[in-house]
């Protein structure tokens, strides 16, 4: 990297201007400069300026004249993000971040900054978790403006976000889940009552049952495969990779079995009524006669929103039955990695801080029963 010095006889014989070549700026491509003033002797100030020209070379003198709001925008354009985090991220950013920081500078961002307007948004009201996706938002724009060159470090790493506690999870009874499914059953067709009871039996998520086709069902053998989920994109149904990004098979008990072979049954009857044939690629839960497009996750939300309203049970979301399970195998003595792996959870630490307290629960269990052993 390029560097210069000159006189500054307008102050004082021993007075010298510094100049450092810095690269172009990454988004308006002009040429910049680093200048900074010194006074000693030229033989000093040529070492101060080659002290200058490493500084800028290692970074810490780099940068871009761009705003925050202009590296969101582009970083929003080019990150790899599923469709409802892109979504979820633009509203945080056209709500919240845009407004308070878009026109600061990069370069005059700080760690304070970020921290004052954290305090701000709770102070609007924002619940401490919206904060914590804000902040997200920031770190992970400005990782990738340090990656581009545009900042010389993620100055969000050094913010500090509030807190979460995580709220307790609090599953439907066997009682209420039973009860909920059953009465999905005596609706229409039964159809509503399928998809729960599949729910409830493998904890799969909602995206991840309306995404499910035939050919992901071994009815033979009694397994599942996942690979898949349904997501909406401003009323466009789009078919993705599972949350994780990985399939699983999991595997079918008896009755689970029997309700999708009643339902397959239903399904193949009303197509041939309807003077067509399933497509060879259907999906399991479907309102065309040939199972050519899904269930919207949001629809069976609805409708199980006016399930429980209708039974007259409070307090019970459709996710609640993803918990249902998992709680209900940890009460059962089936091991983190197990029921982590129905889930399709990252690894079995997720499984273990999501639900650490009934695994706690079950391990007082477990003790009580070795303790009986010995008396």
């Amino acid at each position: 990297m390029r560097g210069h010095l000159r006189p500054r006889l307008d102050r004082a014989p021993d007075y010298w201007e510094l100049v450092a070549e810095l690269p172009r700026d990454p988004l308006t491509r002009k040429r910049r400069r680093a200048v900074r003033s010194f006074r000693g002797t030229k033989r000093q100030a040529e070492r101060a300026l080659a002290a200058l020209v490493t500084e800028v070379d290692a970074g810490r003198r780099g940068g871009t004249s761009a705003t925050v709001g202009a590296l969101l925008e582009r970083w929003l354009d080019v990150a790899e993000l599923a469709v409802t985090t892109r979504r979820r991220y633009h509203g945080l950013v056209d709500l919240h971040i845009a407004p308070a920081l878009g026109t600061i500078a990069l370069r005059r961002l700080e760690a304070a900054e970020l921290d004052r307007f954290y305090r701000a948004l709770l102070d609007k009201g924002l619940a401490p978790a919206t904060v914590r996706q804000v902040h997200a938002v920031l770190r992970r724009a400005l990782g990738q403006a340090y990656r581009w060159g545009w900042v010389p470090a993620n100055v969000a790493t050094m913010a500090t976000p509030p807190k979460v506690v995580r709220p307790d999870i609090t599953p439907p009874s066997r009682g209420e889940a039973v009860r909920l499914i059953e009465a999905a059953g005596r609706w229409g067709d039964g159809t509503l009552g399928s998809w729960l009871h599949v729910a409830a039996t493998t904890g799969a998520r909602r995206g991840e049952l309306c995404g499910l086709r035939w050919a992901d069902v071994d009815l033979e053998h009694g397994e599942l495969l996942i690979e898949r989920s349904v997501v909406e994109d401003d009323g466009r149904l789009l078919v993705k990779a599972t949350k994780t990004h990985a399939a699983r098979r999991i595997a079918l008990d008896a009755g689970t079995l029997a309700v999708l072979e009643a339902h397959r049954a239903r399904q193949l009857e009303r197509s041939e009524a309807g003077e067509t044939k399933l497509s060879a690629r259907a999906f399991v839960w479907s309102d065309e006669l040939d199972g050519t497009r899904p269930w919207r996750p949001d629809r069976v939300s609805q409708a199980f929103r006016k399930l429980c309203a209708r039974e007259g049970v409070k307090g019970v979301r459709l996710h609640d039955l993803r918990h249902f399970a998992a709680t209900e195998l940890i009460a059962a003595g089936v091991d983190a990695v197990t029921v982590g792996g129905r889930l399709g959870h990252a690894n079995s630490a997720v499984t273990l801080n999501v639900y650490s307290h009934f695994v706690r629960a079950a391990d007082r269990d477990a003790a009580d029963v070795l303790g009986k052993l010995l008396t």
